[in-house]
């Protein structure tokens, strides 16, 4: 039962929609993002109409950024952040529906960049996390 009484300006987790943290104090992966809240966010993202194409195409600009040659670092970092600004013109101007994604991606992308930083460990976790949702995504046949 959540306590109002303890902070009234925070509305209980049911309420608020929670991405992240997903890397420990040492930069480490939380487990969980690769488990449990991988499955929830990929159904979460589902059930908010995005498409399995569309989280492949951006699961797939992970790999690529990913693939960059070590000495490209600086490249790295701008594509990484680059990826915020790709999940703002998906949800907005995308023409066709199908194409569109969901607030909600736009958030954990965002919240999921922030707290990558400058630190391509932690990016290649990331990779990590994204594959898991991809994995978990229910089908778009609904089988």
């Amino acid at each position: 039962m959540y306590n109002y009484q303890q902070n009234r300006n925070t509305p209980p987790d049911s309420v608020k929609k929670q991405y992240g943290p997903f890397f420990k104090e040492d930069g480490s992966l939380i487990l969980d993002w690769v488990g449990e809240k991988a499955n929830i966010t990929s159904k979460d993202f589902s059930d908010k109409k995005m498409s399995s194409t569309g989280l492949r195409n951006f699961y797939n600009e992970f790999l690529r950024i990913k693939q960059l040659p070590t000495e490209h670092k600086q490249e790295k970092l701008i594509l990484i952040k680059l990826l915020v600004a790709k999940a703002n013109y998906k949800e907005i101007n995308s023409k066709d529906r199908r194409s569109k994604i969901p607030h909600e991606f736009t958030i954990f992308i965002t919240k999921l960049v922030k707290e990558i930083g400058e630190d391509i460990k932690k990016f290649e976790n990331a990779c990590l996390i994204m594959e898991a949702i991809v994995g978990f995504f229910p089908n778009d046949k609904g089988e």
